[in-house]
């Protein structure tokens, strides 16, 4: 037997709080007739690659609330690594499956509900991600002005339509970024970079202004442990 698990982000504002469940399905591809998945990045894109892959007679409907696919490999990678996003080729051949359809623009639990999706397919894989921040809960970590988390940083600069109107204070001179992963190099070297060097990049236009303009002129990387533990 074959077990699709499907789980619900309880925190996820526009998700329903039901049960987790799993449906088992029988080795036949006729019990996997339909599949919903919900959220269009890696997760939900591999998910659909192996069960079209495994299942010739199983029709794949994938929902997004974007109105693009691919999640954070889209917005979340760094426009000036280009080649992380060489995966979306991959996506591109499932998109291309007759038996896949991908639906944007659709914000589960607004236009649809999972008790609805539920009566039109066999099984629901939920893959929507990390929607929220990682706090570090000290003082004044939402109050004072020019705090920023890096998810917000980053999906203003690569262009996320939610956060094309955030507020980026650059009129200062030093940036602190606090952290020292991937994701804060990126929005460090990002930070120093000249709009030449952004200009070459996938960077967005709003962005691209906003940068040239910077008044930043030194960025602090603040990490717990030395540069050699940087993950």
């Amino acid at each position: 037997m074959h077990r699709l698990a499907v789980n619900v982000l309880r925190r996820h504002p526009s998700w329903m709080t039901i049960p987790h469940r799993a449906f088992s399905v029988a080795n036949s591809p006729s019990t996997l007739e339909r599949i919903c998945i919900v959220g269009s990045g890696p997760a939900g894109f591999y998910t659909a690659k192996y069960l079209l892959h495994d299942h010739p007679t199983v029709h794949i409907d994938m929902l997004e609330a974007l109105p693009t696919p691919y999640g954070l490999v889209r917005s979340g990678v760094a426009p000036d690594h280009p080649e992380v996003k060489n995966v979306m080729h991959d996506f591109e051949k499932v998109a291309a499956d007759p038996r896949f359809s991908f639906l944007g623009n659709v914000d589960v639990g607004n236009d649809i509900t999972v008790p609805e999706l539920q009566r039109y397919y066999n099984a629901i894989v939920v893959a929507a991600g990390a929607s929220d921040d990682r706090k570090l809960n000290i003082p004044g970590e939402d109050e004072l002005t020019g705090v920023l988390a890096a998810r917000s940083f980053v999906n203003w600069y690569n262009g996320h339509p939610s956060f094309r109107n955030l507020h980026v204070p650059l009129d200062c001179d030093t940036a602190f970024v606090v952290g020292q992963g991937n994701v804060a190099v990126d929005c460090a070297r990002i930070l120093t970079k000249t709009r030449d060097e952004l200009a070459a990049t996938d960077i967005s236009q709003h962005a691209l202004d906003a940068l040239a303009a910077s008044g930043i002129k030194t960025v602090y990387l603040v990490g717990r442990r030395g540069s050699a533990q940087a993950a």
